[in-house]
């Protein structure tokens, strides 16, 4: 079915803990770091997406990571996969960790979509909301960027890339052009997050478009640009509701009010967008001030993270940046109408993490929690991250009331994620505060 995902597969996976020293010098490993996780997958692409996750979440380096040529279905081997990826980290425990990372994405985010019914024709529309070191250092953008990682065959490639560079602010900071060792093309592209996704956005268009009619000469941009959200809120179950309109309205006038379908020459200021130009709602729109509260929910995770930092508690500290990472994919599953994301963090499931939080004395030692000053900052920081996890869960409740454009079932899923991140925040204070009772 269109739009299903294509989920790779890891054939094989080991790490070594202390490389040969003639090995280490041939694959030009960085002074102290001796220990490798190796692994194959059978996507490339999905692989060099994962290694970068890996730098996030461990410290390790992407020293090696090459494509096979003509890819998975033809490998030299049972585990070779369509490419290969080297994590080098200082310790084993920090080599296992970026590999563990590194699986962990491929299984839950990166991923080939179909862009035909029969699973033939794949490509790639993923957006990374925080780059890595190693797409960092492949884009040429800083730690942190956005960046738009957009991949397909070779003619929907250019596609897709000349639509994506048209419809958002995005700059093209890699071109790769067609045929790659596995005969496809595409690029990365940087700019605001909301931007990337813009542009993630209609590059699917075009790929899809394309798939439907590949012998058409002359194709009507708007529709291109419409189809990509028309059909992933079709495979969402989402109806369709304040998506792409027509660039030019009848009246010329460029924006227009969603729901009333009151026609504008300029944006007042008391307005802004729920989806683009022809979709204005008032400030105090309950989506907007969900997102609103989202976006606050970001900042305090970010605050509980830099104390993490300062306290050197490097396990907490991955655990929240996998949490912000989740909690930006979920506001883009909003606003851009694809599946909410499922939580996942340290390696353990929504479900679990909810087991967890209610037997912290038997898995952590830790009992019932009442905050105190002295359990130190980042167990004061998350303290206030989960107390406010809980108020914008109470917010998402509000405005799932009332009918929204979100469907359904990406509402119910919405409010078991923050419910369960709730979970996941004190799982992380109790574990904070064993580590200092034990310390």
């Amino acid at each position: 079915m269109i739009l299903d995902p294509l989920r790779p597969e890891v054939p094989a996976a080991r790490v070594i803990p202390n490389v040969a020293p003639d090995l280490a010098r041939r694959l030009e490993l960085p002074d102290g770091r001796t220990s490798l996780g190796l692994l194959t997958c059978t996507s490339d692409d999905c692989l060099f997406a994962a290694l970068d996750e890996g730098t996030k979440c461990a410290d390790v380096e992407v020293v090696y990571a090459r494509s096979f040529y003509a890819g998975a279905a033809h490998s030299s081997g049972p585990f070779s996969g369509e490419a290969i990826g080297l994590l080098a980290g200082p310790t084993p425990e920090e080599a296992t960790s970026g590999l563990q990372a590194t699986i962990r994405y491929l299984r839950e985010r990166a991923c080939f979509f179909a862009a035909n019914d029969e699973g033939t024709l794949a490509f790639f529309p993923h957006v990374v909301p925080s780059v890595g070191r190693y797409l960092a250092k492949r884009a040429g953008v800083p730690v942190g960027a956005a960046l738009a990682y957009l991949i397909a065959p070779p003619i929907e490639a250019l596609l897709g890339l000349d639509a994506a560079l048209k419809e958002a602010q995005v700059e093209l900071r890699v071109f790769y052009g067609p045929p790659s060792e596995t005969n496809y093309g595409g690029g990365l592209l940087t700019g605001e997050q909301t931007a990337c996704e813009a542009a993630a956005q209609a590059f699917q268009g075009a790929v899809l478009e394309l798939a439907r009619r590949p012998r058409q000469i002359a194709v009507d941009d708007a529709r291109v640009a419409g189809l990509a959200g028309t059909l992933a809120a079709r495979a969402a179950g989402a109806r369709s509701a304040g998506g792409r309109a027509e660039p030019d309205a009848p009246d010329g006038k460029r924006f227009r009010m969603y729901g009333t379908g009151e026609t504008l020459d300029a944006k007042p200021a008391l307005l802004t967008h729920l989806f683009d130009d022809r979709s204005l709602v008032r400030k105090d729109h309950p989506i907007i001030r969900l997102r609103g509260k989202l976006d606050l929910l970001q900042a305090h995770l970010l605050d509980a993270q830099l104390a993490a930092r300062s306290e050197e508690l490097a396990d907490i500290d991955a655990a929240l940046g996998e949490a912000l990472d989740w909690l930006r994919r979920l506001l883009a599953a909003e606003v851009l109408a694809k599946p909410c994301p499922e939580l996942a963090l340290a390696g353990f499931d929504a479900d679990e993490l909810h087991r967890i939080s209610h037997r912290t004395q038997d898995y952590l030692g830790v009992g019932f929690l009442l905050p105190d000053a002295s359990m130190g900052p980042t167990a004061v920081k998350l303290n206030l991250l989960r107390a406010y996890v809980r108020e914008a869960e109470l917010t998402a409740v509000d405005v799932f009331a009332a009918e929204t454009h979100v469907a359904p079932e990406n509402r119910e899923r919405m409010l078991a994620g923050l419910n369960r991140l709730s979970n996941a925040v004190y799982v992380l204070t109790c574990k904070v505060v064993a580590a200092r009772r034990t310390g």
